[in-house]
């Protein structure tokens, strides 16, 4: 008797409740909700074992992962990086790091060549095609360049980094002239604005070659954006060594990084073989053969 007076005060309760049905658009918004929450789920755990096999060197398994995170987001830039440069470790089997960029090409006669170069000598900037814009995770990257041997003195050297918005240079740049043949390093310096995520930015290298007729410059150029991988810096806040980092910075699409680590190695640890390996493997995995054995040189500060 009591269980009959509970379930009529029940049911006379509900029925002064508001009655609003549930349409069958609302319930496939929800069910579109959390298969979209499933499948940034999976993706997510597909690129950190595709990340984590990689940094073990199990190529091919780090590419099973990869594959399986690009079917989830057909065309996602940092799955489709990654199976392209996988790919390339398993392709050169001996290759412990490479890269390959969404559009090769390089265009070697880029820039003006002016009057200051021995026959056959140019600017070579350490980028992996001259067709897309190299990608970092930086604020304030560090741009390479291999400067040739010159039959005359060159006056000075000059880095323009420009927002692709505005007419006055974020960051600019001169440089005193190294005097040999070898690679140079510009920083964007910490007290110019940070890069902004997503956003391109077109930069020119120059040698001076006569400071009255600019026209007669040596010069390259280039783009560079800034770019985020959630996944990738998951990966990166766990411990590893600098090798590791390099290698997960290539494989992610992070040329300016991987090649900054790589670099940075060579200076710390000039004579250790594997760090040249690894050097090595990186440019000319983009055809950069010229300068793999060229030294580091210590430039640039800017002039007074």
């Amino acid at each position: 008797m009591k269980y009959r007076f509970c379930a009529s005060y029940l049911l006379a309760a509900l029925a002064f409740l508001p009655f609003e049905p549930v349409s069958m658009t609302q319930v496939l918004a929800t069910e579109s909700v959390y298969q979209l929450a499933q499948a940034k789920s999976a993706y997510t755990q597909y690129m950190q074992l595709g990340y984590n096999e990689t940094k073990r060197r199990n190529y091919r398994k780090a590419l099973l992962n990869f594959q399986q995170a690009e079917r989830l987001r057909p065309g996602d830039r940092y799955a489709t990086s990654a199976i392209r440069n996988v790919t390339s470790y398993i392709q050169r089997s001996r290759n412990r790091i490479a890269f390959v960029p969404g559009r090769p090409g390089r265009v070697r006669s880029a820039g003006t060549r002016g009057s200051c170069f021995q026959t056959g000598q140019y600017l070579i900037p350490l980028i992996p095609t001259d067709k897309e814009a190299q990608r970092t995770t930086s604020e304030r990257p560090t741009f390479f360049f291999y400067v040739p041997q010159t039959s005359t003195k060159v006056q000075a050297l000059e880095f323009v980094l420009r927002d692709g918005d505005s007419i006055d240079p974020l960051y600019k740049g001169t440089f005193k002239p190294v005097g040999q043949n070898g690679i140079v390093s510009v920083n964007v310096p910490v007290d110019r604005p940070s890069l902004q995520i997503g956003k391109e930015y077109n930069w020119t290298f120059s040698m001076i070659c006569d400071p009255n007729n600019r026209d007669k410059d040596s010069y390259v150029e280039g783009t560079i954006v800034r770019s985020q991988d959630e996944n990738l810096s998951l990966q990166l806040n766990q411990p590893n060594t600098d090798l590791d980092r390099a290698v997960l910075f290539a494989t992610a699409g992070f040329w300016e990084d991987a090649l900054r680590t790589l670099a940075n190695l060579r200076r710390q640890r000039p004579n250790d073989p594997e760090v040249q390996k690894y050097w090595e493997d990186f440019l000319n995995s983009v055809e950069i053969k010229e300068v793999v054995n060229k030294p580091l040189l210590p430039c640039c500060t800017v002039q007074k």
